[in-house]
């Protein structure tokens, strides 16, 4: 019955017909925003007659510039019980793979709540549905889902991706096993990052005493089909080209069956001098204690913790001819990206002497750092390469680094492997400005013997 139901709203809606059954207010977008029934939260998203399927009105996402932020769009939301399956369908044309439609969950309180079901983990735990069809022409797309037992109601989040280039219109969207009579209630407020004081506008730099010292940290070193992935040839190639010291961190499974060309870039570039390769955890593994979803080095053992060190630096001496001197948690999952545990563990190693930090300094790594073995690299969350995992963005780095005149190293954290060519040069970007600052690039396990 619930097919059939579909199969009608597809060919009525399909037609240009308003349906009655649908209980998505203004899910043409006929009304504008005048109800608020869609709320914009981004500079660039219209509702416009140039993006209509049907009727007068239809909307337009996207940008044709770098635009790290990405479009956000929030529709009102619908109440739902606990595992209600219903169905989504809408029309889109325009670039694709750019941009997505989540279905996104809220408990009674309005609180976002995620799904649980392990197919959606790549959309942050909501539905998604990709835009990827044929560009040009307007194409049919439709999400099923099951709401999470902690939700109350369920909205339709529409998102270019971070850092995507590219416009797509989107029209007549339709909620097929919502009861037709439901209540909508006003959106919630946008889901979106603030923008960057100051964003695309000059930025007034204040006088610093002395130049600033940079720690580059680049995540997810392993080997991909016996070699190593593209991304990371690029970045490599381009620091080596600047004669700029970087740092690369490992995650060290795959050092198990390394082929030789793995080995040997590996190898050539920490003999240059120019890179050192820092440990990155044994898996980048999740796991999962009393139903919550734990980061590697969170909620393991002492004994094991320790086992995934000690494994990890016999690999790197046995394949590569060096133990790994700086540690930097992988992340994934919920929580902090280390417990007690780890504490000891870095302590105990006896070749680790820096530790990039996942947070700024606290009282249990005044209290390591104090034992006098291991220097703790805190961050700055202002003052990073990327915006958002993958997404380089020079305006936010440039207002944090302004904002931030007192602090003498930064740790700039990054993930080259998504790093397509706009983000690429996103991230030359800072480095030329960096450059410009007369900053000192240098190792993670450098910097201690600089203070």
């Amino acid at each position: 019955m619930r097919t059939f139901v579909f199969l009608v709203l597809l060919l009525v809606v399909g037609n240009g017909v308003c349906l009655a059954e649908n209980p998505l207010p203004n899910a043409g977008f006929e009304d504008g925003t005048n109800k608020m029934w869609w709320s914009i939260g981004d500079n660039s998203s219209q509702i416009i007659p140039e993006a209509a399927r049907t009727g007068k009105l239809g909307l337009r996402i996207g940008s044709l510039k770098y635009n790290p932020m990405g479009a956000s769009v929030s529709s009102a939301r619908l109440p739902v019980t606990p595992r209600q399956e219903f169905t989504l369908s809408f029309y889109a044309k325009g670039v694709p793979k750019c941009c997505g439609v989540y279905l996104m969950f809220a408990n009674d309180a309005g609180k976002s709540v995620a799904n649980a079901d392990p197919r959606f983990r790549g959309g942050g735990g909501h539905p998604v549905c990709v835009v990827d069809k044929q560009e040009g022409e307007w194409n049919a797309y439709s999400l099923s889902a099951q709401a999470p037992t902690n939700a109350a109601f369920v909205g339709i989040w529409v998102h270019s991706f971070s850092g995507a280039t590219g416009l797509v219109d989107f029209d007549d969207f339709a909620f097929a096993g919502i009861a037709p009579d439901a209540v909508a209630v006003p959106p919630a407020p946008p889901r979106k990052v603030a923008p960057a004081p100051g964003a695309g506008q000059p930025v007034k730099l204040p006088s610093r005493k002395s130049p600033p010292i940079i720690i580059i940290k680049l995540d997810d070193v392993k080997q991909v089909r016996g070699n190593i992935s593209v991304p990371w040839v690029k970045v490599a190639d381009f620091l080596k080209s600047r004669q700029i010291k970087g740092g690369f961190g490992v995650v060290c499974e795959t050092l198990q069956e390394a082929a030789p060309a793995y080995v040997k870039w590996i190898k050539e570039h920490h003999d240059s001098g120019l890179i050192e390769f820092w440990y990155h955890g044994w898996d980048h593994g999740t796991h999962v204690e009393n139903g919550v979803e734990l980061k590697e080095f969170n909620g393991r053992s002492y004994e094991d913790q320790k086992a995934r060190f000690d494994k990890s630096q016999k690999l790197a001496l046995e394949k590569l001819g060096f133990a790994f001197q700086t540690f930097g948690p992988p992340g994934g999952g919920t929580g902090d990206g280390m417990d007690a545990n780890t504490y000891r563990v870095m302590q105990a190693d006896p070749y680790m002497k820096a530790w990039l930090y996942p947070q700024p300094m606290d009282d249990a790594g005044k209290a390591l750092e104090g034992q006098g073995k291991v220097v703790i690299l805190d961050r700055v969350w202002a003052v990073n390469f990327e915006s958002a995992v993958g997404v380089p963005d020079f305006d936010r780095f440039v207002a944090g680094y302004a904002a931030s005149p007192e602090r003498d190293y930064f740790v700039l954290q990054g993930h080259p492997v998504p790093w397509g060519e706009a983000r690429f040069n996103e991230f030359v970007r800072i480095i030329d400005f960096l450059v410009e600052q007369k900053a000192v690039f240098i190792h993670p396990s450098e910097y201690k013997k600089l203070r």
